[in-house]
């Protein structure tokens, strides 16, 4: 219903518009027919005037003909060729005046002036007069001597003058005195048509205006309530009030729309009361399942300061052998009365299996004091370019091992970070050590540094194995190696990254990685960067 009126108001404000574009295009082309019936008046008026002109030059070089002064046939010619060429035009705006005229006279209900039938009949008589000046003055000769110049001049004024037995002269003035009055009388013709359209546009306009203030009122009315309605029904919903329901009877669409929205009230009521009971049960479950997870946490805190203890007494406990099997090794080894040379290799196994149980014991001591956050570093302010250095200078001799090769990215500028080197190099060196062992043969293996704001990140990057997607979360859980890492490489504890991760986070820095199966890995150790005004202040304490 309410949606007939709207389309219905829509189709009275395109009328409207539809109305006003044609009337419009009506008033443009009348506006247009004003002004060329004005403009056609002035032009035929400029045009007599030329052709009187004209005339008058050719009565001047019929003078000075007859006088034998330099008249030439050149100026003749160009004088008369004015005169037809002005004649044809006034013959073609004389009709179009008088058929302008007829049509200002019919909608102005005024008699068209005699001077425009007057005009007609006179563009008829200039061609016929136009064939007889040009005859009459082809065969001027100058006079003779003894020659009556008044009466030749007389012979040669009655052919400018008459034609077919009228005065052309006095109807070429009288014409042109008639053109002057009939432009004012075109101009205020033209001024009464523009007033007229005007006023149509005014009363055209207010139509349309009042039109639309009424309908604009009606429809107001007709939405004013609903709305009103509606609105207090989505306040009562925004403030919580599920049970206001809206009261309207008014047999159009918004009857509809609030039947729909008592709809949607009533369920999310419904859905409140279910909701609320479901809370009510998820709190209960909660705080059971909350008991039970701090239980498990207790559980958990124990087993971990058990965990914890267990690593420090296993580094402690076979530290202490794994040293004296070494330095047992290493005393047989001095021995130089020992014969048999297979006991000689044979200790030499001894110590190098020896040294490898001690880095092992070494980095399980190491991981369970950053776990009990009891990694100690020094740190001061470092040249990451000299770093860089050291570590690459090792890491060739592990590439050239290894088949790889190490390309190193010299810094464009000095970066210093407050690390402690030997374990800021620890951890740089593992995560080249396994970009190395991962490669394939002839693989590049790229350490550099890049500078990001007040950061800066060691970057090493190789074109290895690479490491698959599900496996990168758990790259640095302990004794957890890849299926990749396990088909290239048998060897290996699964804790290096382990190691770089707990000596990164003591740095209050991190560790990040991007890897591509069979495209290789990038690891990124970002630090913090030390400002230059605080490493020369550093440099300048004692």
């Amino acid at each position: 219903m309410f949606r007939l009126r709207l389309s219905f108001a829509f189709a009275v404000l395109v009328a409207l518009v539809c109305c006003q574009a044609a009337f419009v295009y009506w008033g443009s082309n009348r506006v247009n027919e004003y002004a060329a019936h004005s403009r056609l008046t002035s032009d035929i008026l400029s045009e007599l005037l030329e052709i009187s002109a004209n005339k008058q030059r050719l009565r001047v070089w019929a003078s000075q003909r007859l006088m034998n002064a330099e008249a030439t046939s050149a100026v003749r010619d160009q004088l008369l060729e004015r005169m037809r060429t002005g004649a044809g035009r006034l013959d073609a705006m004389s009709r179009l005046h008088l058929d302008s005229w007829r049509k200002v006279s019919s909608r102005e209900d005024i008699a068209v002036p005699q001077e425009v039938f007057q005009l007609v009949e006179i563009s008829k008589l200039l061609d016929g007069n136009i064939l007889e000046v040009q005859a009459q003055l082809q065969d001027l000769q100058p006079l003779s001597p003894g020659a009556e110049f008044p009466n030749v001049w007389r012979q040669v004024a009655q052919v400018f003058d008459m034609t077919q037995g009228r005065d052309l002269r006095e109807l070429l003035n009288g014409a042109i005195e008639g053109q002057r009055k009939a432009v004012p009388i075109a101009r205020a013709a033209t001024e009464r048509g523009l007033d007229r359209l005007r006023q149509q546009a005014i009363a055209m306009a207010i139509i349309a205006l009042v039109a639309a203030v009424l309908w604009a009122l009606h429809l107001r009315g007709r939405l004013k309530r609903p709305l009103e309605l509606l609105l207090q029904g989505t306040r009562a919903l925004q403030s919580g009030s599920l049970e206001h329901r809206i009261d309207l009877a008014s047999g159009d669409e918004f009857e509809v729309v609030a039947r729909h929205f008592n709809q949607m009230a009533a369920e999310l009521q419904q859905h409140r009361q279910q909701a609320d009971e479901a809370r009510r049960r998820l709190e209960d479950a909660v705080r059971d399942r909350t008991q039970e997870l701090q239980s498990a946490h207790d559980t958990l805190q124990l087993l971990d300061h058990r965990r914890r203890q267990l690593f420090v007494d296993l580094s402690h406990e076979l530290r202490t052998p794994a040293t004296a099997i070494r330095g047992e090794a290493e005393i047989t080894l001095r021995g130089g009365d020992k014969p048999a040379e297979e006991y000689r290799h044979a200790l030499k196994r001894i110590v190098g299996t020896v040294q490898q149980l001690t880095k092992v014991i070494g980095d399980l001591l190491l991981i369970a004091r950053a776990e009990a956050d009891q990694l100690v570093i020094q740190p001061s302010p470092l040249d990451l370019s000299m770093l860089l250095s050291e570590v690459a200078e090792q890491g060739e001799a592990l590439a050239a091992l290894h088949g790889a090769v190490l390309t190193c990215e010299p810094m464009a500028e000095l970066v210093m970070v407050r690390a402690d080197g030997d374990r800021l190099r620890q951890a740089v060196m593992i995560v080249l050590d396994n970009a190395i062992r991962y490669s394939r043969p002839n693989g590049k293996v790229h350490l550099g540094c890049s500078i990001a704001g007040d950061e800066v990140s060691i970057v090493v990057r190789d074109h290895g194995i690479g490491i698959d997607e599900d496996e990168l979360p758990r790259v640095f859980e302990r004794f957890v190696r890849g299926h990749r890492a396990r088909a290239h490489r048998a060897d290996g504890s699964g804790i290096g990254l382990s190691i770089a991760q707990a000596i990164v986070k003591a740095h209050r820095g991190r560790i990040e990685i991007q890897s591509w199966p069979e495209e290789g890995t990038e690891v990124r150790i970002v630090l913090a960067r030390l400002p230059i005004h605080e490493f020369e202040a550093s440099a300048l304490q004692p």
